[in-house]
């Protein structure tokens, strides 16, 4: 097993490398390296602890063997030997089939011991013909158990889709990050090339020297802001190391140099698309809401099974008795030998059923209020992430034609500096708005694709991504 693990352990790293080598970690590599996150081993223990209780539940219809041996000698004799064994059989009506052998000896039996002295096989049904024939615990745990493997599906679903959200979101940031980086760069060289050329026109006699200072001063300025992008990306990475991992438990790390693949607005765009035909539809299937359907599930199994508590306990037990022949273990029949009772009980006030029934009652009502208020709190996040998809698509075309304003602006200004009719003091101030109008346009493409990140999320629809 280790060996194999190794091996995979390599092959992740081959993978990587790969990316490192052409400086690019896609971010469809990336997700394949998440599904090796440790919360999908979490999510499947989920479902094989959900199965266990199935299995457990079924165990309430397992046949049973009892046997028991009594005996007591003194003095030599034989005073009494009482014994037998059964097969017992529950089944899924609330009837109980039973099979069994009875033999006794002694000279000091009581008289409900005697026994032939071959002994006596006895057959036997029990049937509940008030409490419990509809329903009893026994069905009511397995039909539970089924409920608890399907909530837990969705319960699943659940935890993979906040797992692929953060995850996505995580290289998402990471993108934003080393975009801000570039944009922090591209400052820091115009400052370089500018404070050159000042030095230059200084040195000619063209320039004052305070022109200098302030060039020295925005470069300054410029170094520091790329010191704090190269921060948030360092931050940004570490970050998305948190979702590399092999096996679910061998953490993986990403070499320097390696770069995120470009933002691109369109991401997920289709699938926003796809997913918002059948918006309705989703909703009411959402994993948050199935979760609601299955508690209303298990309160009806409550609320049958107490019903049931207020029919008197009325059962029937019949065992014919079947003798054995000097020469024969097979036992034989006659209808008028056998055993035969009746049990009843029943609680007169009620109470405490009655309460029972009232609360499950109240917790119906209750549950339908949390469904009711789930499904609205859906649809307005929805709603409203869809709005801010739409708002942010409409601010990055403004934001890319203020880029291409800006650009147009800056280099009118270079040209007017060149010829002595602008200032330091005016180029820089077109350099600062021509960057700043990139950053936001930066920020309203990681906007478009963050909202259609929790559009997909909270749909419960994150798998989707991926796929």
């Amino acid at each position: 097993m280790r060996k194999v693990i190794i091996v995979f352990v390599l092959c992740i790293s081959i993978n990587l490398l790969n990316a490192q080598a052409s400086d690019i970690f896609t971010a469809k590599e990336y997700m394949e390296v998440v599904k090796s996150h440790p919360i999908f081993s979490k999510a499947e223990l989920l479902m094989r602890s959900a199965e266990s209780e199935k299995r457990m539940a079924k165990g309430g219809f397992d046949p049973k063997l009892e046997g028991q041996w009594d005996q007591k000698r003194y003095d030599g004799k034989n005073y009494y030997a009482v014994g037998g064994g059964k097969l017992k059989v529950p089944t899924w009506f609330g009837i109980d089939l039973e099979a069994g052998y009875d033999q006794s000896s002694g000279i000091f039996l009581d008289n409900s011991d005697e026994l032939p002295a071959r002994g006596l096989w006895n057959a036997g049904i029990s049937v509940p013909l008030g409490k419990g024939f509809m329903i009893d615990q026994r069905r009511a745990e397995l039909a539970r158990a089924d409920i608890l493997l399907e909530a837990t599906l969705q319960q699943q679903i659940l935890m993979v889709n906040e797992l692929l959200y953060e995850a996505l979101n995580a290289y998402l940031t990471w993108q934003q990050a080393y975009a801000f980086y570039d944009i922090a760069n591209e400052g820091v060289e115009l400052a370089e090339t500018r404070l050159e050329a000042v030095i230059l026109s200084f040195e000619g006699g063209d320039k004052p020297a305070i022109d200098t200072l302030e060039s020295l001063i925005s470069l300054s300025t410029r170094n520091a802001e790329l010191l704090k992008a190269a921060q948030a990306l360092e931050n940004a990475r570490i970050d998305l190391e948190n979702y590399l991992w092999v096996e679910g438990f061998i953490p993986l790390v990403l070499e320097d140099g390696v770069s995120p693949e470009p933002l691109d607005r369109t991401r997920f765009e289709q699938n926003v698309q796809v997913l918002n035909l059948k918006q309705n539809e989703l909703i009411a299937n959402h994993p948050e809401i199935l979760l609601y359907a299955f508690k209303f599930d298990q309160l009806d199994i409550d609320r049958r099974l107490v019903r049931e508590d207020l029919k008197p306990d009325l059962r029937l037990d019949y065992n014919p008795l079947l003798g054995l022949g000097d020469n024969s273990l097979v036992g034989t029949f006659n209808p008028t030998d056998y055993k035969v009772g009746v049990s009843f009980s029943y609680p007169i006030i009620q109470r405490k059923e009655r309460g029972k029934l009232r609360l499950i009652d109240v917790k119906i009502q209750d549950t339908e209020i949390d469904v009711a208020v789930k499904k609205q709190q859906i649809f307005t996040k929805v709603e409203s992430f869809e709005n801010n998809i739409n708002q942010a698509e409409n601010q990055r075309e403004i934001y890319i034609s203020m880029v291409e304003d800006y650009l147009t602006l800056l280099g009118a200004e270079r040209r007017k500096f060149d010829i002595g009719e602008s200032s330091i003091f005016l180029l820089n101030s077109r350099e600062r708005k021509y960057l700043e109008s990139r950053y936001k346009s930066v920020e309203a493409s990681t906007k478009v694709i963050s909202n259609r990140l929790k559009y997909v999320f909270v749909l419960g629809r994150m798998r989707d991504l991926i796929e």
